[in-house]
């Protein structure tokens, strides 16, 4: 973070004596050398904890390996990988790669730890997902579950798990839109062996995706409305939330118009965006977005805010080189959190990451509707997965993990300006209503319909051993909680009438073939 070295006005003397000239020089330069950034405002250590060092070798491969979330204004959740001896498992298939996560539930301020859980998975990729409202999605390989460790606590299980989506696929990807509100799970056929089977090879839309809103409910639930399905050829980012979808169009001269349609087919024509690349859009609100563009390069380095009222809010650039762009967002308070692994070079050997390739991991909090730049300050070590911070649902803290501590930075309070620009962006928030995958099905075979990697500019790469994309979750089980409110489109969802049979969900399509033979209900 860039500081400013001030000379206190009591040492501007008119004809200040030599000695003390010097000596003011010094303390100048002393000064501005163990300037470092920002210091936290509290540390939590994980030592005690059992902690232990992670390896460098898959934090910059970009396996998920620690995570640290807010669960609200006075807990965290922190999980990280642990060392030890696994039992093997006689129906593990030998691709897998086994480890053990340990979860604990602390106090803040206090560190108090209040609760902890150890969860067995089996790959590298993301297994956690914040869903806001203190419930959290848990992967383990491709089942999904939800819990709610505060609202449990005093129950005496504070991990107690509740089924949440089932799949006899492979789950390749999982988005969660910034106000976890939208689900989008995309799943290829399952493996078998160490290979896909032999019939998926030949299909040129492997990858299904399914959508469903998301509601919490009672103090440890998330209703749960399945709202379609479509096919794609591999999986990818899709900027949406449970309103609609952002796109862009090429309108020549390396100029670009972007454009939110709702799910209901309502298209919207927002500010345009020139950029010498396709630039790549995310949704930090329900209300508004950011874009990564290039000016005169092949590398995103302009980023600009942008709102659903048509407006351009600003523009900045980034002159540091980077991969992995990750996003935490506190949106009620109109902040959100972006991390970038710098680089030396624009180029980096996808195949051998070294430490020598990297510069750190910059951890930089924008408030949304100005750009203005709260907060900056470096990750130690570097996580390419990026789930190392988080913002508290406030926006008023930042969380980092540094070594084997979790530091935590205050962040100035919202000006009246930024109060009543955070309630402009609420009353801008789209009506949530229509099919997202018929709304995206109709959109034609862009890269909507079968979104993937290569859409995006260089730089802006899905996170590798993440199932491809930067945040995420699954679908339905048994058990999972129905939404239990209308969606606005004329269609009540929710509990069916007690002469109705609920029909168990599920993630084939109406009429596929399943892996037993049998079919999926029509």
């Amino acid at each position: 973070m860039p500081v400013l070295c001030i000379i206190p006005s009591s040492l501007r003397l008119r004809k200040p004596p030599r000695r003390l000239m010097l000596a003011v020089v010094l303390v100048f330069v002393t000064s501005c050398a163990w300037a470092k950034g920002p210091d936290p405002s509290q540390t939590i250590p994980l030592a005690p904890l059992g902690f232990q060092p992670l390896s460098s070798q898959f934090l910059l491969a970009g396996s998920s390996m620690e995570t640290v979330d807010f669960v609200d204004a006075r807990h965290l959740l922190v999980t990280y990988s642990t060392k030890r001896l696994l039992r093997r498992l006689p129906d593990c298939p030998p691709g897998d790669q086994d480890r053990v996560i340990e979860a604990v539930l602390l106090e803040i301020p206090s560190g108090k730890l209040l609760a902890r859980t150890e969860w067995r998975v089996h790959d590298r990729g993301q297994y956690l997902w914040n869903l806001g409202h203190g419930r959290f999605l848990l992967r383990i390989r491709d089942a999904l579950a939800t819990f709610a460790p505060v609202a449990n606590l005093s129950k005496g299980n504070a991990f107690y798990e509740k089924g949440f989506i089932r799949t006899d696929r492979r789950i390749g990807g999982l988005i969660l839109s910034p106000d976890a509100d939208l689900l989008i799970v995309e799943t290829l056929e399952p493996l078998k062996g160490d290979a896909p089977i032999e019939e998926a090879k030949q299909d040129e839309t492997p990858v299904q995706i399914n959508f469903f809103r998301l509601t919490p409910q009672g103090e440890d639930e998330i209703g749960i409305v399945p709202t379609g399905a479509l096919r794609a050829r591999a999986p990818g980012r899709i900027p949406a939330n449970a309103a609609g979808f952002l796109s862009a169009v090429d309108q020549g001269r390396q100029h670009w118009g972007f454009s939110f349609q709702s799910f209901s087919g309502k298209v919207k024509e927002l500010a345009a965006f020139d950029s010498t690349c396709r630039p790549s859009a995310m949704l930090v609100s329900r209300s508004e977005f950011v874009a990564f563009g290039c000016h005169a390069t092949s590398t995103p380095q302009i980023i600009g805010g942008f709102n659903l009222r048509g407006e351009e809010m600003w523009e900045q650039s980034m002159t540091e080189s980077y991969v992995s762009p990750m996003f935490v967002f506190a949106s009620g308070a109109g902040r959100f959190a972006l991390s970038r692994v710098l680089t030396h070079s624009a180029a980096v050997d996808a195949d051998a990451f070294t430490q020598e390739q990297f510069d750190g991991q910059a951890i930089t909090v924008y408030q949304t509707d100005s750009g203005r730049q709260l907060l900056r300050v470096d990750a130690t070590p570097i996580s390419r997965a990026g789930q190392n911070f988080a913002l508290s649902p406030d926006g008023l803290r930042l969380a980092v993990l540094q070594n084997d501590t979790v530091a935590i930075y205050g962040l100035p309070a919202l000006t009246s300006k930024e109060r009543e620009a955070v309630q402009m962006a609420e009353a801008a928030a789209p009506q949530i209503d229509g099919d997202p995958a018929l709304a995206l099905r109709e959109k034609g075979t862009g890269a909507m319909t079968a979104p993937t990697a290569d859409v995006l500019p260089s730089g802006m790469e899905a996170a590798p051993g993440a199932s491809s994309v930067n945040q995420g979750p699954i679908a339905p089980a048994a058990d999972a909680a129905p939404a239990s409110n209308s969606q606005g489109s004329g269609q009540t969802v929710g509990d069916a009438p007690p002469e109705q049979r609920r029909k168990r969900p599920t993630l084939y399509n109406p009429g596929e073939k399943r892996e037993d033979g049998s079919h999926a209900p029509e």
